[in-house]
């Protein structure tokens, strides 16, 4: 047994070892959520770069590439960007960071203008800008935004999806592109929520429709969920083979989701390493021409 001296010793420290660890986790968490800023609203949309085609994309043809491209923290980031979004009409970006390393690489591609939906302002670096990001070289009709309503814990910082319209020729539909970087470390009812924010959106556009991105589903829960709440708004899954996209828990986490669009060709960049996501193409044309 013990001699009372140092019993009471050790007694103190195990009552003090849980308020140490509680300070530790309550300093780590409030230094991390004072290193991002939220933008106002009138502040949320950046755009960068000119426009330099202003006609309209050609609706049997339409080249997206959709990337979650790691805020361009891989070695092969840059090369492997301009490699894979060579030719193509509309580039739909997660993570997008305004930092010098990714911004020189963004002014590169002069022949497309970028609008970003900003997420926060990131202490860290340099206050850059992350969000998503949604590119063309052809002018856009419309651009908008949604913040989700949760926020991620610990941090407290919102997901942004990006709302961008484009003309097609030949006909008096627009082409909506919705591109979601969703919410993560939260409930399936909370992820619920923004993905059906942008869904109501696209019930409301008269034509063609692709919502795509990270969708983090990382549960069989929230796939199941996300897969139910296309069908009911007429959203087709498309589908790519020899898949190698992100997974986590084996589950799939980034998606594309068409409406009115027929898919022509569809891969998955298995073999670029420029991020931890791997990137998604889809060619595709208006069905109802």
């Amino acid at each position: 047994m013990l001699p009372t001296k140092i019993m009471t010793m050790s007694l103190k420290k195990l009552l003090v070892l849980p308020f140490i660890t509680a300070v530790v986790v309550f300093m780590t968490v409030d230094a991390s959520a004072k290193r991002f800023t939220i933008p106002k609203d009138s502040d949320v949309l950046l755009r960068i770069n000119p426009n330099r085609k202003a006609q309209a994309i050609a609706p049997e043809s339409i080249k997206i590439l959709i990337w979650n491209i790691y805020k361009g923290g891989k070695d092969s980031w840059a090369s492997d960007y301009r490699k894979i979004s060579k030719g193509m009409d509309i580039l739909m970006l997660q993570e997008v960071i305004t930092d010098s390393k990714m911004m020189r690489g963004i002014k590169e591609d002069n022949e497309r203008t970028y609008f970003l939906a900003t997420s926060f302002f990131d202490k860290k670096s340099g206050n850059a800008r992350s969000g998503v990001a949604t590119a063309s070289s052809y002018s856009p009709v419309k651009v908008a935004w949604q913040r989700s309503k949760y926020r991620e814990p610990l941090v407290k910082t919102p997901k942004m999806t990006g709302l961008t319209s484009f003309d097609l020729s030949g006909t008096s539909k627009n082409l909506l592109t919705v591109n979601i970087h969703a919410i993560n470390f939260v409930s399936s009812r909370k992820l619920e929520h923004m993905i059906h924010a942008g869904l109501k959106v696209i019930s409301a556009h008269e034509g063609p429709a692709i919502f795509a991105g990270d969708f983090n589903t990382w549960s069989e829960k929230k796939l199941k969920m996300m897969r139910r709440l296309m069908a009911k708004y007429s959203m087709k899954e498309v589908t790519f083979a020899n898949d190698g996209r992100m997974k986590a828990f084996g589950n799939t986490l980034d998606h594309v989701f068409v409406r009115d669009l027929k898919i022509i060709k569809s891969k998955v960049f298995n073999k670029i390493e420029g991020s931890d996501h791997k990137a998604m193409y889809i060619e595709a044309a208006f069905e109802n021409l």
